[in-house]
């Protein structure tokens, strides 16, 4: 990671970027090729590739990553080198470390990612980008048989002259972001946990420990570098593309690769917080407390956190996250939780780097993980009803080998829903008409490959029962977290009818030929979910 403070503004993309933003009908790769100065003719890959097209994409990743190769040596790393078993080794979830790419490619600046694009659309070879890699299923962010570009060594951090603007090169995660402007007493609308990416992080909305006061990561952007299908360069904000802007802010992968996230800053204090852990007679109480917290965020937005419900050793617990962004051990808004007697508290003063440090102890790596959420309105009895129902239904599973499953309860608030609308608006389709709101996700691992199929069944058939029931008593809400969704949710449709229409226009508008939901397939794409499940429940 580089960090440094560039006077007079942030920096400027390159000037080979192209200048257009919707792709001409005789749009010609070989030429935006040219135009980055790369000569297809002078590639030893490409220089007898067969007139018959089907011919020569049946062999298209072998030729596009042999092209990345000549183009950019050791950036490009090939199966049994130390590069590739570096990318495929470093991911979360195991499900996403067994995907095998043809090659990994590591660009430095916009315009090399604007050739790898392009490279791609020349010989079919499909591709997936990788900020973090912290999705829980398979082609998330590594593509098998493919391309994948792997944005770690695009880790600049840059401040502009007054120090309200931090331009993030995709290549980071949040501790890092965190760590670098720590020194100026200063933060980001960013995740809780130090190994989330930014880039998938915002793209999906993001939610912060700051998002009662600020909003979401997505509606703090000032604006976005994006390569575009024809490898055009793009700065993207509320006055430059404004639908592209809003389209990014939730829409995901579907538009181009943001290459820079331009976002503004916040003040960082310290900060208080830490889990207290209840047993299962005070679960009552716990959700009491949970849900006034919630409703009382217009009151004191400094509160955030979660609660999560789980067996640990053989005991029903509940985790309670109080994270408060001031150094107060004893907010008013906390203290109903603090009445109801705890087994444990890690709650202690701590920097935000401290926290998210602390909170990734939380998430461990390499074991095959799902996350799997749904929205509800904010409703005490129907929260409670559903953690009965998940207790209820977990010994389903109880001999999974290393299953460890638990319900996860957050607020989606008023505040949060009112900031949707700064900056012209969000793709989420949420606002302040339906709030507040309840968040609840499954977060499950296990060991074994051969238990999959028995876990998704298990977490589609609880969901199934509880969505029926949300339904019935007329709280269910359809919305889906795109950051927490599972492989086979479609988010983009949770955003509602008239907003997934217009996503569809705005991409056919920048990538006619729908570079970003054919040649790059993975995560979730304005067509509906990456797999489709098939269970017995």
């Amino acid at each position: 990671m580089r960090f440094s403070c560039i006077i007079g503004g942030l920096l400027t993309i390159s000037s080979v970027a192209l200048a257009t933003t919707i792709e001409s009908d005789n749009f010609d790769v070989a030429s935006a090729l040219q135009d980055l100065n790369v000569k297809v003719t002078e590639i030893p890959a490409l220089k007898s590739f067969p007139e018959d097209q089907s011919e020569w994409r049946k062999d298209g990743c072998s030729v596009a990553c042999s092209s990345l190769k000549s183009l950019f040596g050791s950036q490009v790393s090939t199966q049994s080198s130390t590069g590739y078993s570096n990318f495929t080794d470093s991911f979360w979830s195991v499900q996403q470390e067994e995907v095998q790419p043809y090659c990994i490619f590591r660009p430095t600046v916009n315009t090399e990612v604007s050739v790898a694009v392009l490279l791609s659309r020349f010989t079919g070879c499909k591709f997936a980008a990788r900020s973090g890699g912290h999705a829980a299923f398979a082609g998330a962010s590594s593509r098998p048989g493919g391309i994948s570009i792997w944005f770690k060594d695009m880790n600049e951090i840059t401040l502009n002259e007054d120090q309200s603007v931090v331009s993030i090169g995709p290549g980071n995660n949040w501790l890092a972001v965190y760590s670098a402007l720590e020194p100026y007493g200063l933060a980001a609308v960013g995740g809780r946990a130090a190994s989330i990416g930014v880039g998938g992080f915002v793209l999906g909305g993001g939610i912060s420990y700051h998002s009662n006061l600020y909003g979401w990561s997505c509606d703090n952007v000032e604006s976005f570098e994006v390569v575009t299908a024809s490898g055009s360069i793009l700065t993207v904000s509320e006055n430059s593309s404004p639908d592209l802007y809003w389209a990014l802010r939730g829409g995901g992968n579907n538009f181009g690769l943001v290459t820079k996230y331009n976002l503004y800053t916040i003040p960082a204090p310290q900060m208080y917080g830490g889990t207290r852990t209840y047993l299962e007679t005070e679960f009552p109480n716990v959700v009491n407390a949970w849900t006034n917290v919630v409703n009382n965020a217009s009151v004191d937005g400094h509160a955030q956190g979660w609660v999560a419900f789980t067996k640990y050793q053989g005991t029903n617990i509940a985790s309670a996250e109080l994270a408060y962004t001031k150094n107060d051990s004893n907010p008013e808004i906390f203290k109903q939780y603090r009445s109801i007697p705890a087994i444990s508290d890690t709650s202690s003063s701590k920097s935000l780097v401290e926290y998210v440090k602390y909170v990734e102890t939380e998430n461990p790596f390499g074991l095959r993980e799902v996350y799997w959420p749904i929205t509800v309105q904010l409703n005490e009895n129907f929260a409670k009803w559903v953690v009965g129902t998940f207790y209820s239904m977990v010994p389903r599973v109880a001999n999974v080998t290393g299953v460890q499953p638990v319900i996860v309860y957050q607020g989606i608030t008023e505040p949060m829903l009112k900031n949707m609308a700064n900056n012209g608006g969000n793709a989420l389709g949420l606002d302040a008409s339906n709030g507040p709101l309840h968040l609840m996700h499954i977060s499950c691992w296990w060991s074994n490959e051969s238990d999959d199929q028995t876990i998704y069944a298990f977490i589609n058939s609880f969901w199934k029962k509880v969505i029926a029931h949300a339904k019935d008593v007329g709280v269910y809400n359809e919305y889906i977290y795109m950051n927490y969704a599972s492989m086979f949710q479609d988010p983009i449709s949770g955003y509602g009818s008239s907003n997934k229409a217009t996503l569809r226009k705005i991409a056919k508008r920048y990538d006619p030929k729908q570079v970003y939901q054919n040649l790059q397939p993975g995560y979730f794409k304005l067509h509906g979910p990456p797999a489709v499940g098939s269970f017995d429940s």
